[in-house]
């Protein structure tokens, strides 16, 4: 079992000494991630920023950021990245290869 104060120095209000497997998980991200967690906002916020930064109008965004908020409940995480890995190059090369 891992105990808490082997993994960090902040004190916790929790009796437990050990960690739940969400402890466990959101302090591998912290320590491996610098706590920048992956999150669905955080990704909306690149994406309104990027669709911003091309000057895209407001119902191209709107239609956008829809779609994208729909592929996260139909699109897992590992099937976004390997889409991304198999087809980033092409895309900022422009060679664009999707259907």
């Amino acid at each position: 079992m891992i105990e808490k104060d082997d993994l960090t120095t902040t004190e916790s209000s929790d009796a437990s000494s050990t960690w739940s497997e969400k402890e466990i998980k959101a302090e591998l991200r912290r320590m491996f991630l610098g706590g920048d967690d992956w999150s669905k906002e955080a990704c909306m916020g690149y994406f309104l920023k990027a669709c911003q930064t091309s000057n895209l109008d407001k119902e191209t965004i709107q239609e956008l950021a829809l779609n994208l908020y729909r592929l996260f409940d139909e699109f897992s995480i590992n099937a976004a990245k390997n889409l991304y890995y198999s087809e980033c190059h092409s895309i900022l090369s422009g060679r664009i290869n999707h259907k």
